[in-house]
């Protein structure tokens, strides 16, 4: 399946970088760097079908949260919520830039302090609010 995203993804335009990619955490890795931030936005990149295809390998293990219904995490440094997700997220660690990626109809509250940085990526006009104070930074 990995291989089939690839192949989908160089026919969409995607760098020859991309074929370095031969596991899970390699992919979610190209994922959330910035060019795979920009070509998936741009792109709109994969599909929610194959999104859901990639469920039964567990890739929330590496961040990317499929059809998960209601989750919370703390702190993550890449997080990826995709579909029926729905994200309570809280942040206040501020040594990382901590990446939020929304697509194909995710919500998220994020809870932001104490200098942090946020990056985040909304992909489709997904549904996010963003509580923080007067020190964090939202890119």
């Amino acid at each position: 399946m990995i291989q089939e995203i690839i192949k989908s993804a160089s026919l969409c335009g995607a760098c020859s970088g991309s074929g370095k990619v031969n596991d899970w955490r390699s992919l979610a890795w190209l994922f959330f760097s910035p060019q795979g931030r920009e070509f998936c936005e741009e792109k709109n990149f994969p599909s929610l079908s194959t999104f859901q295809r990639m469920k039964p390998y567990n890739v929330e293990r590496f961040g990317v949260f499929v059809d998960f219904g209601r989750v919370s995490r703390s702190n993550d440094k890449d997080i990826a919520l995709i579909g029926d997700t729905c994200g309570e997220l809280k942040f206040d660690e501020n040594n990382v830039v901590h990446k939020v990626i929304l697509m194909h109809g995710a919500k998220a509250h994020i809870t932001a302090s104490n200098y942090v940085v946020l990056l985040i990526v909304n992909v489709g006009d997904c549904e996010v609010t963003i509580d923080k104070d007067e020190t964090v930074v939202v890119l």
